[in-house]
C-alpha cells in the first residue's frame, strides 16, 4: 500500500523533492522511485517518487506532510524554479494536490494518511477514546 508522490510537468522539481524528503531522518531510506502505469493508449507517464504507508507509523506520516508542505512553501519563495503543485496519490486512486503551506490542506491529508495506515482503529478528532 504505497503513496505516490509527483511534481506534475517538472522533473527537475520531483528530483528536488526527492532530495528534500531523502535528508528527513524519519524518511531517509523509504523512498522509491516508481514508474506509474499508463492509462491504455499512452505512452506512461515518467515517474514518481513512491512511499510505502505500511512502513509509516503515525509520527512519520506527520514528517512526511509537514516536509511535503516546507517545500512547496521554499520552492514558491525561488524565483528561479517556481513549482505548480505536488500530487500525491492514494492506494484507492483519490488524488489531494498541495498548491501552498495551508495548515487546513496539510491537517486534512495527515488525518487521510493516517486512517489509511491504521484503518478502522485510527480516531478522528474529537473522538472520545472511552466511548
Amino acid at each position: 500500500m504505497s503513496v505516490r508522490i509527483d511534481v506534475v510537468g517538472d522533473d527537475e522539481a520531483l528530483e528536488d523533492l526527492w532530495e528534500w524528503l531523502g535528508a528527513e531522518r524519519e524518511l531517509r531510506g523509504r523512498l522509491r522511485w516508481e514508474s506509474p502505469s499508463a492509462p491504455a493508449g499512452t505512452m506512461g507517464s515518467g515517474m514518481e517518487i513512491a512511499i510505502q504507508l505500511s512502513e509509516l507509523g503515525l509520527s512519520f506520516v506527520g514528517t512526511l506532510v509537514s516536509s511535503l508542505g516546507a517545500w512547496v512553501s521554499y520552492r514558491a519563495t525561488q524565483a528561479t524554479a517556481p513549482t505548480g503543485s505536488v500530487t500525491l496519490t492514494l492506494p484507492d486512486g483519490r488524488q489531494f494536490e498541495l498548491k501552498h503551506q495551508d495548515p487546513a490542506e496539510l491537517a486534512r491529508l495527515t488525518e487521510v494518511l493516517s486512517t489509511h495506515l491504521h484503518g478502522d482503529e485510527h480516531l478522528h478528532d474529537g473522538d472520545d477514546p472511552a466511548a
